[in-house]
């Protein structure tokens, strides 16, 4: 008979499976759940060798599925200075100078997670020189699609007079043609970037989509490999088995390849093709490459696989580059800033679902969400109706003609409850403000979950902190921010099915995990709280006892 390396019981398990949503006991052998049960179910499974887990009568759950990060980014970020809600000229130069008595010597300063209205006034050079100015010091905003310099770095950039770059894409200048400091998408920040100590290698999977030029040394890939097992190991601590990467270059996919033939990959990671647009259109179709290289058939490819493209059609609503369909409330004038004409756009989804392949696309404003989905059917039509399960991420605005399409046509709303605008704690400027009287049909998560659309939840880190508690909590506790406003808050089973089956369900993987089933892949969490008793106010402060992935314990508290 078939023993057990590891044995959890006295766990008030929820498993996500509707069959048996409910149970006392798991017991794993290899990397499989061998059985689900009562303890006394899983007891005759035990040997010398098994691991016992007394889960004290605390809530066990499928590991966590983290459906939308920046691994490699965030990973960085981690050593960096972190200014996540920080705000006040004092409070922030006194936070950069307890950084830099830490770490003196640096000769570039990187902060990140600083919000726009950080200083309550625009952000500028001259401000950011008043806290440093012996140094380059850049602020990379929470968003990741805004970052300030100092004087110092704007100088070593070359970028004082501004530079002609790619639409969408801006060095902002002053009247007499200087630069104010303000870098607007990755175009003009990379160059910034690029003096940090890394020279951005973390970010050339969102920003370029290409390798580093020239190629990495050994020195500098071993170094990206050790922050690569950092982000890894800190999302262990978290309670996550599986990352849905954002990002994507055949670099990464290299790095982790040989972390994973070296037995050192703690979390299955997925990587995409990220099309840019400054590609040719048919370059798309080098993610069907990437995915006969490293697709989910080959040995190894349940815990690193590639076999999606990644687009964004838009920016943000908080520098005006959303796609919207009709103009920003206080500027009429301005509907955002596509990244693809229409038909850019539908060519390269029609291509890249030629091949079978899954298409994620960023579409903040209701306009980029209206285009997204109206290629998604152009390239069903051409192609034929399949089980595509195209996403969208983020959707912080939907027209609502759009919600029932989402339905439809199949299309998964990959959603980032943390942003949201009713989440106590979060700032309502400026988003208020782009938004107007489109808020009922703004951070829409309920109202998609109610018309059939299916709801996978995650953080985007490093946009936002990757714990997937504070995401739970943020997901139970919003409010309606207007009298028109529709409730969007999740109850506690829809939260938890949002990171862990529907993340496996829109990595076509839902007959192998997200849910605790005998014969599924074990990957659990075993945490310190009984979720069913925790005040929705409090989830963020469950943590993880014991984190196992494909049958190894990763995290141990």
């Amino acid at each position: 008979m078939t023993s057990a390396d590891i044995l959890i019981t006295n766990a008030r398990v929820i498993t996500m499976d509707p069959a048996r949503p409910f149970a006392e006991a798991v017991a794993i052998g290899g990397n499989r759940i061998l059985r689900i049960g009562t303890r006394d179910d899983v007891l005759g499974l035990k040997a010398r060798h098994s691991k016992v887990i007394d889960a004290g009568m605390k809530t066990v759950m499928p590991g966590i599925i983290e459906g939308h990060v920046h691994l490699f980014g965030g990973a960085v970020e981690l050593d960096t200075l972190m200014l996540n809600g920080i705000e006040g000229f004092e409070a922030i130069a006194s936070k950069v100078a307890a950084y830099r008595k830490e770490r003196p010597g640096e000769r570039v300063l990187l902060a990140t997670g600083i919000s726009h209205n950080a200083f309550g006034e625009p952000m500028t050079r001259q401000i950011l020189d008043r806290i440093v100015n012996d140094i380059p010091f850049i602020a990379f905003c929470f968003d990741h699609h805004t970052m300030w310099a100092n004087t110092r770095a704007l100088e070593a950039a070359g970028i004082m007079q501004g530079r002609a770059l790619p639409t969408g894409n801006e060095i902002v200048l002053d009247e007499h043609g200087i630069a104010t400091g303000e870098l607007r998408e990755p175009a003009a920040y990379m160059l910034a970037q690029a003096l940090t100590p890394t020279g951005g290698r973390e970010w050339l999977g969102m920003t370029t989509g290409e390798n580093p030029v020239p190629p990495a040394t050994p020195e500098q890939r071993a170094l990206d490999m050790r922050y690569f097992k950092q982000g890894i190991a800190h999302a262990a601590s978290l309670g996550i088995t599986s990352m849905h990467n954002m990002d994507g270059n055949w670099y990464q996919l290299e790095l982790l390849e040989a972390l994973r033939e070296a037995g050192e990959l703690d979390c299955r990671v997925e990587i995409p093709f990220h099309h840019k647009n400054t590609f040719e259109n048919a370059r798309v179709e080098e993610a069907a490459e990437m995915r006969a290289r490293y697709g989910r058939h080959r040995p190894g490819g349940d815990m690193l696989h590639s076999d999606r493209v990644k687009i964004f059609i838009d920016g943000v609503l908080e520098t005006y580059t959303a796609l919207m369909l009709e103009g920003y409330p206080d500027q009429p004038e301005n509907m955002g800033a596509p990244l693809f004409t229409a038909e850019d756009f539908t060519e390269i989804i029609t291509r890249a679902d030629r091949h079978g392949l899954q298409i994620a696309t960023h579409a903040i404003g209701d306009g980029g969400v209206r285009r997204t989905l109206d290629a998604y059917e152009a390239a069903a039509r051409a192609n034929g109706r399949r089980d595509s399960r195209h996403r969208i991420e983020h959707i912080e605005m939907i027209d609502p003609a759009d919600i029932p399409r989402l339905r439809e046509l199949g299309v998964i709303a990959s959603l980032q409850p943390i942003a949201g605008v009713g989440v106590p704690g979060n700032p309502h400027e400026p988003i208020l403000s782009r938004v107007g009287d489109k808020l009922p049909w703004a951070y829409a998560w309920q109202t998609l979950r109610e018309t059939g659309a299916v709801i996978a939840f995650s953080s985007d880190w490093p946009v936002a902190p990757l714990s997937p508690f504070l995401g739970m909590q943020a997901a139970m506790t919003a409010v309606p921010m207007c009298a028109d406003c529709p409730p969007q808050a999740q109850s506690l089973m829809d939260t938890l099915h949002a990171f862990t089956a529907a993340g496996a369900y829109t990595e076509f993987m839902e007959h192998a995990k997200g849910t605790l089933k005998e014969g599924f892949l074990a990957d659990v969490v075993v945490l310190d709280a009984d979720m069913e008793q925790t005040p929705k106010n409090q989830i963020v402060n469950v943590r993880p006892q014991v984190t196992i992935c494909d049958g190894r314990v990763t995290f141990e508290a």
